[in-house]
């Protein structure tokens, strides 16, 4: 008769018991790890902040995209920020997997390893947007310097098609299906830039036949 009534009453006891220890090792999961994670983001943010990104970010006209957006945090602290919260879904993981629950783990495990490819398309944008400006600059001085019109014109599309090239090239690192239309935007890319050094090298046929002109009078003056 004893046995009838202790046996339930130990089990679950032992059952209370064991959800208490789990209860503070999860706490203690969470507690630890956000202060990792903290931590970690503080310096991520010093270190992009010391190698000058925020200037970069400018320049390639990112922080001015952000500000549009209504984005208060420059581009440093948008990635620390980032990389706190990977940190902390992380940890919601593990406790997860402490406190036994499966479902909300393999959810987690889910969203933290679909994560690298997030931030291997925000670098993706970031080295798109920089080599952008510089390509624009580059076009444009050259087509100025060439004497052709439009110079910024032809600077801005050159800047604009490798932004939608770094844009296909993101939302694949994403896996957005884009198959037919990333096809489809390649080939009209590829139209636009023919076209774009087609008329480069039509505006500069007058410079090219100047520069071979002159080499060949020096070379008769030498002979």
């Amino acid at each position: 008769m004893e046995s009838l009534f202790f046996d339930p009453v130990r089990e679950m006891v032992e059952r209370i018991l064991s959800f208490v220890s789990l209860t503070m090792v999860a706490f203690l999961v969470v507690i630890i790890g956000w202060i990792i994670a903290k931590t970690i983001r503080s310096l991520v943010a010093r270190v992009l902040k010391a190698v000058k990104l925020d200037k970069l970010s400018e320049r390639a006209g990112i922080a001015k995209f952000l500000s549009k957006g209504e984005i208060k945090y420059n581009l440093s602290d948008l990635i620390a920020i980032l990389v706190y919260w990977l940190l902390m879904l992380i940890v919601i993981m593990v406790t997860a997997n402490v406190l036994g629950l499966t479902t909300v783990a393999e959810l987690m495990d889910k969203i933290v390893f679909y994560i690298p490819n997030v931030l291997a398309a925000l670098i993706v944008l970031v080295i798109g947007a920089l080599l952008a400006v510089f390509v624009r600059k580059v076009v444009e001085t050259t087509s100025k310097n060439a004497g052709l019109t439009h110079a910024k014109g032809m600077g801005m599309l050159a800047h604009t098609v490798i932004v939608i090239f770094a844009i296909i090239i993101a939302l694949e690192q994403l896996k957005i299906g884009i198959t037919i239309l990333s096809q489809f935007i390649t080939v009209i890319l590829g139209s636009v830039g023919l076209a774009l050094a087609l008329s480069f090298g039509l505006g500069c046929k007058e410079i090219a036949a100047q520069i071979v002109k002159d080499f060949l009078e020096k070379n008769k003056i030498k002979k």
